[in-house]
């Protein structure tokens, strides 16, 4: 598109010029990206073009909450208006650009399907920044503004979701849609093997993601290749969730005031390239996550122990299979209020839903997932062991998880810091009583 290099003098990569010139021609445009290949740069191009080739134009620009409007699309579009603002003219507010009163563009919280109405023009464009996680009465709206003589849509987001009106513009409703997908694999730096555009995706990146998550995970389908998970009943946590239930990394969410127990779930590395984890839990919050590969058994122990005088935990999940049952013991001795956890142990409460207490673990946490009632870091690690999580249904109607040795010949990782975290929020009845001396010093 010449408008991008002519007037706002930048470089756009192929599939960034697909999508422009698909909303050029089509009423209705879908794109799925995968991470870092400029969809947000690409909506901000699209969104000056179009008030700028159109007269009259609305231009309506929405994300599932007003600070991704306002950080997110429209820090692009002030970016790249100001490279041209002689040119395009009008004034630039913080989330409006206004040449006229019939000629403008404005960006919208998505919190309110009422703020869609009442705007006419013959020229109408919707933009759906981060579309995965944009609520239905939303589209509802957006298809009410798509009555006008001239419509356009745009729907941009990550494929993160396996309902909702984005996944449904590239399944049930893709007839009436031109869809788009730009792929991590394509980004000119990764089929180059160097930094030809500064900013997209690296060679580098995708090579961690894959050694991270596995080729066949759903984390990679979604964040690198731009596809669809395939989210059916042996998924057990949806993309979605997992993503909301997310914090930055170094940014742990302050206590309320209230009580919040401290609990820590710890796992044990048996042999190979399985690592020890410990997960700190305060309330529904993980606030610290420590990993260690190779330790002894009387290492891990005082690895628990400095955990414990940092943070003062209420009890100690351990997973005491293989090497763990040497850590659980030693903590005992010391006078820990530890729990031994055997996986293949009877439920402690659903045991007409469960097969086995590790079943009934990750039920417990999968719940947490959908009600959000549970905080993460957003480490790419443990959210890609989240979500490649699978279980199944035993001849009794019982749920089972995927074992290790299946997830490992699917090419997936030990999800060592995913039993961590359920550990940290396994349901393992009364909490155990402290010693004394124990209560005395963590409590």
């Amino acid at each position: 598109m010449r408008f991008a290099s002519d007037t706002l003098g930048v470089t756009l990569w192929e599939k960034q010029e697909e999508v422009l010139r698909a909303v050029e021609r089509s009423r209705r445009v879908a794109v799925k990206s995968g991470n870092g290949l400029g969809k947000d740069f690409t909506a901000a191009v699209a969104v000056l073009w179009y008030v700028h080739a159109h007269d009259p134009a609305i231009v309506l620009s929405t994300a599932p909450t007003f600070r991704q409007v306002r950080h997110v699309l429209w820090r692009q579009i002030h970016r790249l208006y100001r490279n041209a603002a002689d040119t395009l003219g009008g004034t630039m507010l913080d989330t409006r650009w206004e040449l006229a009163d019939d000629r403008y563009a404005l960006g919208l919280s998505a919190n309110d399907a009422d703020q869609f109405q009442g705007f006419h023009c013959e020229n109408m464009f919707v933009v759906v920044d981060e579309a995965e996680g944009v609520a239905e009465p939303i589209y509802e709206a957006v298809e009410a503004v798509m009555t006008s003589a001239h419509p356009t849509l745009l729907l941009i987001g990550n494929p993160t979701t396996t309902s909702g009106g984005f996944h449904r513009a590239f399944h049930r409703e893709s007839g009436i849609y031109e869809t788009i997908t730009m792929s991590a694999l394509e980004s000119p730096n990764v089929v180059k093997g160097k930094i030809a555009i500064p900013g997209l995706t690296t060679p580098a990146w995708v090579e961690e993601r894959r050694a991270m998550w596995g080729e066949n995970s759903e984390m990679f389908k979604a964040r690198v290749m731009g596809e669809f998970p395939d989210r059916g009943e042996d998924n057990l946590i949806a993309i979605s969730d997992i993503d909301d239930a997310t914090y930055p990394l170094g940014e742990v969410p302050p206590a309320t005031g209230g009580y919040e127990p401290v609990i820590l779930g710890v796992d044990v590395a048996r042999y190979g390239v399985d690592r020890t984890v410990i997960m700190v839990r305060r309330g529904d919050v993980v606030v610290d996550v420590k990993v260690r590969h190779g330790f002894p058994t009387t290492a891990t122990t005082g690895l628990i122990v400095a955990s414990a005088q940092d943070h003062h935990p209420q009890q100690v999940n351990v997973d005491e299979t293989g090497l763990g049952a040497g850590v659980v013991d030693i903590l005992r001795e010391q006078e820990f209020a530890v729990y031994g956890f055997n996986g293949s142990a009877a439920p402690v409460a659903d045991e007409m839903v469960c097969a086995n207490l590790r079943a009934e673990g990750y039920w417990t946490l999968a719940r947490r997932f959908r009600d959000h009632r549970i905080r993460i870091p957003r480490d790419a690690e443990l959210i890609g062991e989240l979500a490649s999580l699978r279980y199944r249904y035993n001849s009794r109607g019982k749920v089972l998880m995927e074992s290790k040795d299946s997830m490992k010949s699917r090419g997936l990782p030990s999800p060592d810091k995913a039993d961590a975290l359920m550990l940290a929020f396994l349901d393992t009845g009364p909490m155990i009583e402290h010693p004394r001396w124990m209560r005395d010093l963590f409590l």
